[in-house]
């Protein structure tokens, strides 16, 4: 085999080779998918570090790291107390001068809405009665989406810690799940 035609066949084996290797394009027929999966959600992550710092850049300073969820989903969470939903009132072109970096995200990056079940609601409806029993007699019953509003509500400007950890804890046999709360100084949590 001449020179050349060695070097051809070590060519035509290495970019077979490389075809198989996990690149960040299509995978189609790969027996494995995950590193893909991992590449995709890499990209998601860098892609919400893109929305972030634009959200920095036009004057929510404090906007949170873009994060991914254990299950692969991109979030913003909460840090330092500081409510960035709640810091876009006061910032309203913000959101949209980030949009096309937002419009960017694919279908499947954030978790969906969970679907509250009529038994979910019956269950929030006795875990407010028995938060009333154990010392928030002001607290509302939940809304169609089993969000507790509690705007226009003596509890609107917070419940003190001790009062809710009581609470919680006479009425977590009831639920044990999230709970969401709207308030008017930062929107739901």
């Amino acid at each position: 085999m001449t020179r050349t035609g060695s070097t051809l066949l070590i060519t035509a084996i290495l970019a077979a080779g490389a075809a198989g290797c996990g690149s960040i394009g299509s995978r189609a027929g790969s027996p494995d998918p995950s590193p893909s999966a991992s590449a995709d959600r890499q990209q998601l992550l860098a892609l919400g570090q893109e929305w972030v710092k634009c959200m920095r850049d036009k004057g929510m300073t404090r906007m949170p790291d873009a994060q991914l969820t254990p299950d692969g989903y991109l979030t913003f969470p909460m840090a330092d107390g500081y409510d960035w939903k709640g810091d876009l009132r006061n910032h309203p072109g913000v959101i949209e001068a980030c949009k096309p970096i937002e419009d960017r995200y694919p279908p499947n990056a954030f978790r969906p809405k969970d679907e509250i079940t009529a038994d979910d609601l019956r269950k929030l409806a006795e875990y407010a009665k028995c938060v009333r029993q154990n010392g928030i007699p002001e607290f509302p019953d939940p809304n169609k989406d089993g969000e507790f509003d509690l705007e226009g509500t003596s509890l609107e400007n917070g419940i003190p810690q001790a009062k809710i950890d009581v609470a919680d804890q006479a009425c977590k046999h009831i639920w044990d799940g999230r709970i969401k709360v709207i308030s008017p100084d930062g929107g739901k949590k």
